[in-house]
């Protein structure tokens, strides 16, 4: 436990992954390639439109949880939830895992099966638990994990809305002005027959140039993101420039920051207090956070452990973890407290994303009103003004 609660020392990670410190090690879950995979990455027939939900998985764990600490047996317990389920899909999982366990297979590898819906650290910890003993109080655990995430996560989503929502309203705006009012102008000036402005002339072209080439930016928008999804994103080296610059975007950079920086410390949390050794929590930790370039820190920072050192240096030297949680970081692993203070550190963070998430909105809307204002004054002044003087000129002609 000294090591679980960091200490310096660890046993090196080749094939095998330590579970528990001072155990028989218990092979990681691995790839085909023999590599751990990489969470959320490998894909499920019941992922997508109709299939298991994040909510889904949370609530038939609870429920499961419930029934385990009730007495009931772990198959009659699966059995049971199999036939409850309202959702087809999730229905024919957990039949599918309680066959698996009523087979004689343990229940990790039942869970291992969905690796879209179970990632690699939570089939670790479950195939620890069983054989600690412990199901039900890691099962736990794991459940209000998971449960932190989606929350934090639907904060986030439901904050991306609102300034989406705004800047469709704006070009939409835009478009409609340039396609419905810019040309009625346009043919009045033409009918008058006077001299049109300058400025009065650029807007009209500007329209124009909307009217033709509106969709440009929708297929620029589609285009950029199917290259990240399809070019960036199955590079590693790709990827980690693109996650690098993710935190660099203005507003949204911040909250991307301190969400990797929760969950990356939520985890090292809960690993650790669920008795893992530092090298495999390092090692876990970093196939379950999203952002690679936080996510890179944590292969220096398991290298460093197995040479002997400590963790303070290589997380000061990623330039991508606050100074703050490095030197509390430092401290835990001086006390050998490394899981609670990573603990207090999630929530400290996971409180301030919930804090920037709810004022973004109202950083934004100032923004687009100017935007707004913005237009309605080049309107004004290209479009108003000068066919007011149009008219006071022709006024004045008439009564020649």
């Amino acid at each position: 436990m000294a090591e679980a609660n960091g200490g310096k020392k660890g046993r090196p990670v080749k094939k095998r992954l330590v579970i528990g410190g001072g155990e028989e090690p218990h092979p990681t879950t691995v790839s085909s390639s023999g590599t751990v995979p990489e969470a959320g990455v490998s894909g499920s027939r019941f992922s997508g439109f109709g299939g298991v939900r994040e909510a889904d998985i949370i609530t038939f764990l609870r429920q499961l949880i419930l029934l385990l600490e009730s007495g009931t047996s772990l198959l009659r317990a699966l059995k049971t939830l199999s036939e409850r389920g309202s959702r087809p899909a999730l229905k024919t999982m957990i039949g599918e895992m309680a066959a698996s366990v009523e087979a004689g297979n343990p229940l990790w590898t039942a869970f291992e099966k969905y690796p879209a819906h179970f990632d690699t650290v939570f089939v670790n910890l479950i195939r620890a638990s069983e054989a600690s003993g412990t199901l039900t109080t890691v099962l736990r655990r794991l459940t209000d994990y998971r449960e932190s995430r989606q929350l934090l996560r639907k904060r986030v989503r439901s904050a991306m809305i609102y300034p989406v929502v705004l800047l469709l309203a704006c070009f939409g705006a835009v478009v409609i002005l340039s396609a419905f009012v810019v040309p009625v102008f346009e043919d009045f000036f033409i009918r008058a027959g006077l001299p049109i402005p300058g400025g009065t002339r650029l807007m009209i072209a500007f329209a124009a140039l909307v009217r033709g080439w509106w969709w440009l930016p929708i297929v620029v928008l589609a285009a950029l993101i199917v290259v990240y999804r399809f070019w960036f994103v199955r590079s590693p080296a790709r990827r980690l420039v693109a996650d690098r610059i993710k935190l660099r975007i203005p507003l949204i950079g911040p909250i991307i920051h301190k969400n990797a920086v929760a969950e990356l410390c939520r985890t090292l949390a809960l690993l650790l207090r669920s008795g893992v050794s530092m090298m495999t929590t390092l090692e876990l930790t970093r196939y379950a956070i999203h952002n690679r370039a936080v996510a890179e820190t944590l292969t220096r920072m398991r290298d460093s452990v197995e040479r002997g050192g400590g963790l303070e240096e290589p997380m000061r030297a990623s330039g991508v973890i606050p100074d703050v949680v490095v030197d509390m970081i430092a401290t835990g692993e001086e006390s050998g407290r490394v899981d609670a203070i990573a603990e207090q550190i999630a929530e400290v963070y996971e409180e301030e994303v919930r804090i920037a998430v709810s004022g973004l909105g109202e950083a934004l809307q100032p923004v687009f009103t100017v935007f707004m204002g913005g237009i309605v004054l080049l309107l004004f002044a290209g479009l108003f003004l000068p066919m007011i003087g149009m008219i006071d000129q022709l006024g004045k002609t008439g009564t020649l």
